[in-house]
Parts: structure tokens; sequence; C-alpha cells
């Protein structure tokens, strides 16, 4: 700790300011837990207005507002931000008890940075060097937690993120006022749920969410999935399915299991790649496959054998889904990907039906997903893992892992199929034909690419004849 804040390019330069105040809340946290400190929270005593002013010629860098509830000023520097508030209530005590948990309300004054966190230095007037010890979230008191009900779902990613348990009166208290959780803002709900997804862990978390109520009244839509019976290929209802391939899908980027050596690396560091602030490709797909199989209660039908069919589920989830993304107010990039995943989670079973996977059915995937190739294929293989009825045989498994390694072969390796170019291009196609300007240019350009990836054409006199042929089809 001593090293990391003595170091630190904001807090190096804060005992000669002459501020009076502390740090406080994860930052502290974090050095106790000897975790990689990230950013700063500071609370000045004394003239706000005169300690900021001083604060951003200390760090030179203006601030800008983050919200008046709780008055909070953010400087947004290279390595990170500082978080700036005045102290609340009438003593530092006061203002340390106004906060969420106990092992955010610790603090250390200003004058003792590069000193070692000793007990004898700290502020902890909630006792939670106690709470850290015992790896427990521990609610300060009911009035805070209503104070700012999206306390209600930060409580889960404490839990998810340092690896604690809830303390069994806050989370009764969880469970009490989860409704309130709509309260919060839908902008400020969906970036804590996504710092919770994007931990190792977020299916644990997820799971806890719903044993509190939480997770139903952040997504109603789940509620019919709760229970609803699958076919011989399921050995878990709907919604326990799900959560169960959300646990798949973090074995699956912990241990790396079932991917093959010459792309394990790379798709892994892409799912770590961020789409949008906080989420991570890996947190989206996590939603995803929370929400893949929404469609089976409305889809259901019984055969004349008895067995369930869910035919049109994937479309159906879809547009379920997409209510949800939207009342979370999700980016539209965000929502692109997620619906994508959701509408598209069969095809890669689909393609095990006829191995090996073909070149031309692993162009169309990758046209098809784009920017989700990767994120697909780790999503069917997590659900399939995740589906383990009396049906499925280990083979099951294996052809899932063989499909979705030949399309991240390509994406990653061999892009002369993921990404082909035409040996002809639309002008030219057009003044081979002498076809106008249109969708049917647009198609044969579609099938000169597919026959190029299936070996059929490899040159350009082979891509004209090819042409020609196609189109002298349409004049039969």
């Amino acid at each position: 700790m001593t090293r990391c804040v003595r170091f630190h390019p904001a807090l190096s330069q804060l005992p000669e300011s002459g501020l009076a105040g502390y740090l406080v809340g994860g930052f502290i946290r974090d050095a106790l837990l000897d975790r990689n400190l990230g950013d700063v929270d500071l609370v000045l005593e004394g003239d706000y207005e005169t300690g900021s002013a001083i604060l951003a010629e200390t760090l030179g860098r203006e601030s800008f507002r983050l919200g008046d509830r709780f008055r909070t000023d953010r400087f947004a520097l290279p390595y990170g931000t500082v978080d700036v508030a005045p102290m609340q209530g009438g003593s530092r005590e006061d203002d340390l008890l106004r906060r969420d948990f106990s092992i955010n309300a610790i603090a250390l004054d200003l004058n003792y940075i590069g000193t070692e966190l000793a007990a004898a230095n700290l502020m902890d007037p909630a006792k939670g060097l106690e709470d850290l010890a015992a790896k427990r979230v521990v609610s300060i008191s009911e009035k805070n937690l209503l104070d700012d009900p999206l306390r209600l779902l930060r409580a889960f990613r404490f839990m998810v993120q340092l690896g604690f348990k809830i303390e069994d009166t806050t989370h009764k208290l969880l469970e009490i006022h989860a409704e309130k959780l709509t309260q919060s803002a839908s902008e400020r709900t969906r970036e804590e749920l996504m710092l919770m997804l994007r931990c190792d862990g977020a299916a644990k978390g997820l799971k806890a969410m719903d044993a509190a109520g939480v997770l139903t009244v952040l997504f109603p839509e789940i509620e019919r999935m709760r229970g609803f019976a699958q076919n011989e290929y399921h050995h878990l209802p709907v919604l326990e399915h799900s959560l169960e391939s959300v646990r798949e899908l973090e074995h699956i980027l912990a241990t790396g299991e079932g991917l093959a050596d010459d792309v394990r690396e790379r798709v892994l560091n892409e799912m770590r790649e961020i789409v949008s602030p906080p989420a991570t490709r890996a947190a989206l797909t996590k939603l995803a496959l929370l929400f893949h199989d929404i469609g089976k209660p409305q889809t259901a039908q019984k055969q004349e054998d008895g067995r369930l069919s869910f035919y049109g589920h994937q479309s159906v989830g879809r547009d379920i889904a997409s209510g949800a993304f939207e009342r979370l107010r999700l980016s539209n990039q965000e929502r692109e990907l997620l619906e994508l995943l959701i509408e598209e989670h069969l095809r890669i079973g689909f393609y095990c039906n006829d191995l090996p996977v073909s070149n031309k059915l692993i162009y169309r995937y990758c046209r098809k997903l784009g920017d989700a190739t990767a994120m697909s294929c780790l999503h069917a293989l997590a659900d399939a893992r995740a589906t383990r009825g009396e049906a499925v045989t280990e083979q099951f498994l294996a052809d899932h892992e063989e499909v979705a390694n030949a399309i991240l072969w390509h994406l990653y390796v061999g892009k002369d199929v993921a990404e082909p170019v035409a040996l002809l291009t639309g002008k030219q196609i057009m003044e081979l034909t002498s076809l106008p300007e249109g969708p049917r240019v647009g198609e044969l350009k579609e099938a000169l690419l597919e026959a190029q990836v299936e070996g059929e054409v490899r040159t350009r006199q082979d891509a004209e004849r090819f042409i020609l042929e196609q189109a002298g089809q349409d004049q039969r």
C-alpha cells in the first residue's frame, strides 16, 4: 500500500497541497485487500469550492459534475479518475456512516499518504476492517440502502468482485426492498450490472440476485422461464438452464476448455475487449445467455409423440429481450450484438447435422454474425455444455466444439473463407451481364463469394464463366 499510494500520480501531490480531507471507498478497500488500485475517491473538508479549486490546480485538470443528490465532481486523468465530494454531516464519522457498506467506509487522512495502512491511521466507524477480514458485505443501515436504491444491486457486484458473502441481515434487506431498484436511473443500473457481469463468478451473482428477487425486478420477463420444463435434451428448466449456461461460459473463459490451441488465446483476448464501457464482450455474452431461451415458454408445442418443440423461439426471444435491453438503455451496438446472439444461437447446432462443416457454411456464419462471430461461438459452446439431458451423448458437445473451432480458425487464421475478396466487383458484374444496378447484382456477387470459398471458382476467368452461367439461368 505504501508504494502504491506514494507513487500514484494523483496522490503523490496531495500531502503538499494544503488540502484537508481523506481518501475513502474502493481505493482504501482494495489497498487493504492487496488488489489492483484503480480510481480514487476523495472527501474534502472546509470550504468545498476553495478546496476544489486547489485540487484542480494541483492535478492540472478541471472537474465536471457527476450528480447533485450526492454532490460529486470528477477529474478525468490519463491514468484514471479522481472523484471528489464535500464532507456530509457534521463530522468525519457522520460522513462515513452515510455510505453504503462498511467495507467502503474506511478512510485515510491525506496527511497519512505514504504511510502504512495500520489500524491506528485509519478511520473505521462502521467496523469495515472486521468485515474485510471476514469477507462479508454488510450494509451500514437500511436507510443508507434506500437513500440510493442502486446499492441493492451493488451489493451483488461486491459479492462477485471481491469473492465475499452477503451478510444475512443485509441479504434480508435486499429481499425486502428489491422492488425499489426500479427507482434507479436505467443508465446507472446498466453500468452496475455490466460491472458485475464482467467479473469472474458473475453466474453466482445472478443466482444470488435471483434468490433475493432482485433479478426478477430487473428483468420481469424471465419469470415465465422459471421452472418451465424442456425436452429430453435438457436436464434443467429454462431459467435454470440459462443460468447454468452463464456458469459454463465462465468455465470456458477461465480454462479455455473446448477451444483449439491455435485459436484459444485469440478468442479469450477478444472476449476481454470493451464494447462500450464498462461492458466487455464476455459480459454481453453472459447477458445474452441469460435471455437466449426466453422465447421457449411462448413457442412450446407438444408433438404427437409427446415431445416438446420450441420452433421459432430464437426470433420470439430476440423480440422479448429487445424490450428489456431498451429499458436498460443499452447502447445501439450492445443491443445489436445481444439480439444477434439470441436470434442465431442455434446456428452452430444446425451445422452439427452435416459434418465436417463446409467452407460455404462457415462463410455464411461469419457474414451473418459479423462482429459477434467469436462471441456467438462461445455462446454456443456454453449452451451445449449446459445441455445434459438423457438424449445428449458425448458426441453432442464434441460436434459443437468441432464446428466452433472451425469457424474460429477461419475467423483468425484462414481469412480467405471468413473474409473473401470477390474476384469481380458489382460494376464488373453489371458490365459482363448487361444487368442494371439492383438486387440481382448483389445476389450474383454473393453467389460468387460462396463459390470462391468452396473452391469452385479460383481465377478471374472462372469467376466470369460462373457469373455468365448464373445470369444465363435467369433467361431460361
